[in-house]
């Protein structure tokens, strides 16, 4: 009896590991990705959203930025607000905001106040182009894939509008 439950568990273990991996890799997010310099695909199981900051001279930046956005580098809860509202009638395809930082009490090295301009959006390569009029383009032709929207956002809208309403 030994022998045979010994001779089971490791093939049930590789299929589990391999289970866990595949089933790991259904929830990572893809997004464009250029922080290093080099435009790039990168899935990433902690994103919960990919980023445009746009080609424009509002923002800081030479030219278009585009990432993954998680809880790790951003406060996500006003995005899962967001994204949690839609439905099979209603779709919120991306969130644009506009920000002011304002770190001079930090740093002297900032001067002035800085602007950025960005949006977001919550399904694989939603954020494929780094400029503003390609990018709601592109979203515009792909609301079925914004309706079934990430596993994350979808799964978590919830719980991010029960910490946001008892916060107030």
């Amino acid at each position: 009896m030994n022998s045979i439950v010994n001779s089971l568990c490791k093939p049930i273990a590789i299929i589990f590991v391999i289970f866990a991996i595949s089933f790991q890799r259904t929830f990572a997010l893809t997004c464009y990705d250029n922080t290093d310099g080099e435009m790039q695909l990168v899935s990433n199981d902690d994103w919960t959203f990919c980023t445009l900051i746009p080609d424009s001279n509002v923002n800081s930046v030479e030219a278009g930025k585009v990432s993954g956005l998680s809880a790790e580098n951003d406060d996500i809860a006003p995005y899962m607000l967001a994204f949690g509202n839609s439905d099979d009638k209603y779709q919120v395809l991306s969130l644009c905001i506009y920000e002011r930082y304002d770190f001079r009490q930090f740093n002297p090295k900032f001067q002035v106040p800085e602007l950025l301009f960005r949006c977001v959006c919550n399904y694989d390569k939603c954020n494929a182009r780094t400029t503003f009029d390609n990018y709601l383009h592109n979203l515009a032709s792909k609301p079925e894939l914004a309706a079934a929207g990430s596993p994350k956002t979808a799964s978590s809208s919830s719980s991010a509008s029960t910490s946001s309403t008892s916060q107030h």
